[in-house]
C-alpha cells in the first residue's frame, strides 16, 4: 500500500513517529518517502510486499548496532508494522551523488583519476568494516553505490539486505554481480561479497563487465540459462592468463580496451589473479579488503601532477623518467618517499596519502628558488630526523625540503604501522 502526504508513520524507538512529506522514488521492493521525523528530513523505505518476520528482527538488529562505518546510509529506525507493510528510516541521500550505474551509461563521468582511486579505497574500507562486525551483504551490485564526482567519495545504500555472517536473506543478488557459487545456488558470504567487489572494482577503473567479451557478445539472446553458464558455471575472465576465448571485442568493449593497458601493471596483474579460475571457483582464496586497500594505495603512489601540463598521469615506478600521457612530456621522477614497500614519486603539485583515509597528507610544492618541498596538509605535526641526526618539528602547513636522506615520522597509524615513518630518497 502506498503512504499519503501528511500520513503519520509510527517508529518502534519510545513512541516516536515521522510523518510522510512527498515520495522520492520507488523499485521492485518498495517506495522510498521523504519524512519529517523530529523537524529533521529523512528518508523512508516502505516495502510494497513486506519481507519475513525473520528480515523484521534482522532490520532492528542492524538499527540497535549501528553502521559499521560513514560510508553506510543505514538503517536508523525500524517502523511498526501496519497498513499490511513496514519499512525503516536512513539518512537522505546528499545531491552531488550519483549511482554508479550512472557512470557506466557515461551520464556522469568522475572528475579525475584521483576520484576513481579514492572511490575505490572508500568501498574497500567500507566492506572492511562491515565484515570486521561480523555482516556479509549479499546484494553487492552496481545499484547500491552513490559516488561524488568530485572527490570519490561513496555512499552505499540498500542496506537492509545486509546479514550476520553465515545467515541467508533470501536476497541472492543480480547475476552479474552475483558470485559463480551464488549463482549455482550457495548462500551468499563475505567470501562472495568480495568476488562482487572485484567485479565492481574492474568496473569503476575500466568502465566494462570483467566477464563480458567476445563469447558474451556472441550470444544472441541473454536467457537465464545463458546467465547461469557466462556468470556461474562458465564464467572467464575477459584477460584471462591461460583462455583468450573471451577477449574484449574492438567496437564494443571500447572503454576495457583503451584502459587496460593504462593503468599500472599492478591493477592489471591484481585484477588477473583476483579473477583467474582458482579464484573463482576457490572462494576462500578471494583477497580480503585489507589487500586491496594496499594495491590501490600503491597505485595511487603512481599517479603524478605532470610538470609541464598539470594533468594526471601514472609513471612507472622502477623507472627513473616519467612520461606525460596528456602531453608527452618527460620529466624526472628520481625523487621519491618511500615508507615499507611503497615508493611515492614526487613531482610538484602531487598530493600524497599516508594512511587509506583518502585525506592527502603531503602535497608537494616548489619554493621560491625552484626547490621541491613537502608541504603538511595533514592534521597533526611531523617530527623530521636530517641525516646528521638532528630533529625538527613541521607543523601543519609548514614545508620541508625534499632533500636525500629525511626521515619523517607522521604520528598517525595504518595498519600494520603504529607509527608510520618514511625516508626521502
Amino acid at each position: 500500500m502506498d503512504l499519503k502526504k501528511g500520513q503519520t508513520v509510527h517508529l518502534t524507538t519510545g513512541g516516536m513517529t515521522c510523518t510522510v512529506i512527498e515520495e522520492l522514488g520507488r523499485g521492485g521492493q518498495g517506495t522510498v518517502y521523504k519524512v519529517d521525523l523530529g523537524g529533521k528530513k529523512m528518508a523512508l523505505k516502505w516495502y510494497h510486499i513486506p519481507p519475513d518476520e525473520k528480515f523484521y528482527k534482522n532490520l532492528q538488529k542492524n538499527v540497535d548496532a549501528g553502521a559499521p562505518s560513514d560510508a553506510f546510509i543505514w538503517p536508523e529506525f525500524l517502523t511498526v508494522r501496519e497498513n499490511g507493510s513496514y519499512g525503516y528510516v536512513m539518512k537522505l541521500r546528499p545531491s552531488g551523488y550519483y549511482e554508479f550505474g550512472q557512470y557506466l551509461l557515461a551520464r556522469h563521468q568522475m572528475k579525475s583519476l584521483s576520484a576513481i582511486f579514492a572511490a575505490a579505497m572508500k568501498i574497500c574500507n567500507g566492506f572492511k568494516l562491515l565484515h570486521r562486525y561480523g555482516y556479509s551483504y549479499q546484494d553487492l551490485n552496481d545499484g547500491n553505490f552513490f559516488i561524488r564526482p568530485d572527490d570519490g567519495d561513496v555512499l552505499i545504500c540498500d542496506n537492509d539486505n545486509v546479514y550476520p555472517q553465515g545467515e541467508k536473506s533470501g536476497i541472492m543478488g543480480k547475476a552479474r554481480y552475483m558470485a559463480p557459487e551464488i549463482v549455482a545456488g550457495g548462500i551468499p558470504d563475505k567470501y562472495s561479497d568480495r568476488y562482487s567487489l572485484s567485479i565492481l572494482l574492474f568496473m569503476l577503473i575500466y568502465l566494462n563487465h570483467p566477464l563480458e567479451g567476445a563469447r558474451v557478445a556472441a550470444c544472441p539472446c541473454m536467457t537465464e540459462g545463458n546467465e547461469k553458464k557466462f556468470y556461474g558455471s562458465e564464467a572467464l575472465f575477459i584477460y584471462d592468463s591461460q583462455n583468450n576465448t573471451n577477449l574484449p571485442v574492438r567496437g564494443v568493449h571500447t572503454n576495457v580496451i583503451r584502459r587496460w593497458p593504462a593503468f599500472p601493471k599492478l591493477l592489471r596483474d591484481t585484477f588477473i589473479d583476483q579473477l583467474s579460475q582458482e579464484k573463482l571457483k576457490n572462494p576462500t582464496t578471494r583477497m580480503v579488503e585489507q589487500e586491496w586497500e594496499k594495491v590501490i594505495a600503491k597505485v595511487r603512489d603512481t599517479l603524478v601532477i605532470c610538470p609541464k601540463c598539470r594533468q594526471e598521469t601514472f609513471v612507472d615506478g622502477s623507472q627513473t623518467t616519467g612520461k606525460c600521457v596528456e602531453c608527452g612530456a618527460q620529466f624526472d621522477i628520481t625523487r621519491r618517499l618511500v615508507m615499507g614497500d611503497r615508493s611515492m614519486v614526487l613531482t610538484p603539485g602531487t598530493c600524497l596519502f599516508i594512511d587509506m583515509d583518502n585525506k592527502p597528507d603531503i602535497k608537494v610544492q616548489t619554493s621560491s628558488t625552484g626547490e621541491m618541498m613537502l608541504q603538511n596538509v595533514s592534521t597533526s605535526s611531523w617530527n623530521v630526523e636530517t641525516p646528521s641526526g638532528k630533529i625538527r618539528q613541521v607543523n601543519v602547513n609548514d614545508c620541508l625540503p625534499t632533500r636525500p636522506g629525511l626521515k619523517i615520522s607522521f604520528g598517525t597509524s595504518i595498519e600494520g604501522a603504529p607509527n608510520a615513518k618514511a625516508e626521502v630518497k
